[in-house]
C-alpha cells in the first residue's frame, strides 16, 4: 500500500502563510497563542506517536489494527496531523493564512483515503467492512 502525506502540502501553506504575514505584512506576534500553540502542537504529536507505536504492532500487514487510536478514528496519524499539530503551528507561527493549508491539506486527505480503504477493503474483508461501520473516518469518535 503506497504512502500519501497530503498533509505536506498544507505545511507549505502554512509556512508561506507564516513567511507573509509575519515577515512581509508585519503581524503582531501573541505570546499567549504561541503558548497554546506548543501545547496544542505537543498533544497532537503524542497523537501521532500514539498512532504509529499502534499501527507498528502490524507490521507485515497480518492483521487489522483496531485498538488504541484506531478505535476512535480509522486515520489517526492524519487526525494528529490536523488537528493538533498543524493548528498547533499556525498558533506559533502566527498565521492565520496558514488554516487555509488546514482545509487544503484535509481537501487532499479525502481525494487520496478511498484507494486506500479500498485496498484495506480488499485484504481484509468483511473484518473491515464492520470496522468503517464502528469508526469515524477522521474525527476522532466513537459511534
Amino acid at each position: 500500500m503506497q504512502q500519501r502525506h497530503p498533509f505536506l502540502a498544507g505545511y507549505g501553506v502554512i509556512i508561506a502563510g507564516a513567511v507573509l504575514e509575519n515577515g512581509i505584512l508585519g503581524t503582531r506576534y501573541l505570546m499567549l497563542g504561541a503558548l497554546w500553540g506548543l501545547v496544542w502542537l505537543g498533544l497532537g504529536l503524542a497523537a501521532l506517536v500514539w498512532a504509529k507505536r499502534a499501527l507498528k504492532r502490524s507490521e507485515g500487514g497480518v492483521f487489522l489494527v483496531q485498538d488504541g487510536p484506531y478505535a476512535w478514528t480509522r486515520h489517526p496519524a492524519a487526525a494528529a496531523h490536523f488537528l493538533g499539530i498543524m493548528p498547533g503551528l499556525c498558533l506559533i507561527l502566527n498565521t492565520n493564512i496558514g488554516i487555509l493549508g488546514i482545509l487544503y491539506a484535509v481537501y487532499l486527505f479525502f481525494q487520496s483515503v478511498e484507494e486506500e480503504e479500498m485496498e484495506l477493503e480488499e485484504k481484509f474483508g468483511e473484518q473491515y467492512f464492520a470496522y468503517k461501520e464502528r469508526v469515524s473516518r477522521l474525527i476522532p469518535c466513537k459511534m
